[in-house]
């Protein structure tokens, strides 16, 4: 039976990951109506960060209020971070390389090939998270104790990332800027951790989560592109921005702890990764298949998308886990090879 904590974060993943899936079917085939997609930006990939915070915190946060990191881990967190994110990321990135530059007409060049896999531009999601895991590993290195002293100086590299990202918008490499910024989402993850007990009693109160509920919806509805937008000072804009994606994590939090367990939001939030890699292929696939068949498109059909690209990515994450699970972590190879030897000595 799983705990309580891994379901509502399975779950949690799972609604991201859908979310990530229906904003690509709108990218390649929405109706040019009201973008409903764009009401999940707050939330979609921020939750991820605020999660993987989560538990890292909880890995190495034993005692209560206290970070226990031995520095023989940090090697083997750096070892998980390049097993598990850095090399499945230049894999699938190289996998679909050529089918991406066929798809959007672009010419096939070395040099572009290295710059987006081998400068980890091609997913720029599990590029930002492998830098800024390996930035909180290094922080995790002081053995400090106090909360405080990791969301002040994840305040600070969040900062600096913002600024490196103004100055020098080049993703390349590995979306460090990105990496650099969501340091402090997962801080506040490894804040949550410790004080989750209060925070989910906080949030259980119908004031306090119809709070959170409008902060989100009014900014989603004040700054949609599809509505005028007025002259708001930049500092205010990033102020309540981020005030906003912190109030659309509190939501989505609360809503999985509330949905009952589903087998298939656990599957994709087990996976999520995986599915992840294919988040882009699979909606511009089927939505190019269902354009040939419905030029006309209209929304129900852009869900129809987003739903065959998650059972398409679903029966192909199955395939990988059964058949070439060292795709997604290459020390597979040698657990396979200890199986076989331990089935032969039998």
């Amino acid at each position: 039976m799983q705990s309580k904590n891994i379901k509502w974060i399975n779950t949690a993943r799972a609604l991201c990951m859908i979310s990530v899936y229906l904003l690509h079917s709108e990218f390649y085939y929405g109706d040019a109506g009201f973008s409903y997609g764009y009401a999940l930006i707050p939330f979609y990939v921020n939750a991820f960060f605020f999660i993987s915070g989560y538990l890292l915190f909880k890995k190495y946060m034993k005692v209560p209020g206290t970070v226990c990191f031995p520095k023989n881990k940090y090697h083997k967190m750096i070892a998980n971070v390049a097993f598990r994110l850095i090399i499945p990321t230049l894999i699938f990135s190289t996998l679909i390389y050529i089918p991406k530059m066929i798809f959007h007409g672009n010419p096939l060049s070395f040099g572009q090939y290295f710059y987006d896999v081998w400068g980890g531009v091609s997913y720029w999601f599990t590029s930002a998270l492998s830098v800024a895991q390996i930035l909180l590993a290094a922080l995790f290195l002081s053995q400090r104790d106090r909360m405080t002293f990791y969301v002040g100086t994840c305040t600070l590299l969040s900062l600096l990332g913002i600024y490196l990202r103004n100055t020098l918008p080049s993703p390349f490499p590995w979306y460090y800027q990105t990496g650099m910024t969501s340091t402090l989402l997962m801080s506040l993850g490894g804040v949550y951790l410790r004080y989750e007990s209060r925070i989910n009693k906080l949030v259980s109160k119908p004031y306090v989560f119809g709070i959170a509920a409008f902060v989100y919806l009014s900014y989603v509805m004040i700054t949609n592109p599809a509505h005028p937008q007025g002259t708001i000072p930049d500092i205010c804009m990033y102020l309540w921005e981020y005030l906003t994606i912190l109030c659309s994590i509190i939501c989505i939090i609360a809503l999985s702890h509330l949905l009952p367990q589903a087998k298939w939001l656990e599957y994709i939030g087990k996976n999520s990764i995986i599915f992840y890699f294919f988040s882009g292929v699979m909606p511009a696939l089927f939505g190019s298949i269902i354009s040939l068949l419905a030029p006309d498109a209209s929304y129900i059909l852009t869900l129809t998308v987003t739903s065959i690209a998650l059972l398409a990515a679903t029966g192909i994450n199955q395939i990988i886990q059964r058949h070439f699970p060292y795709l997604t972590d290459l020390r597979n190879i040698l657990f396979s090879n200890q199986q076989a030897l331990h089935k032969k000595s039998n």
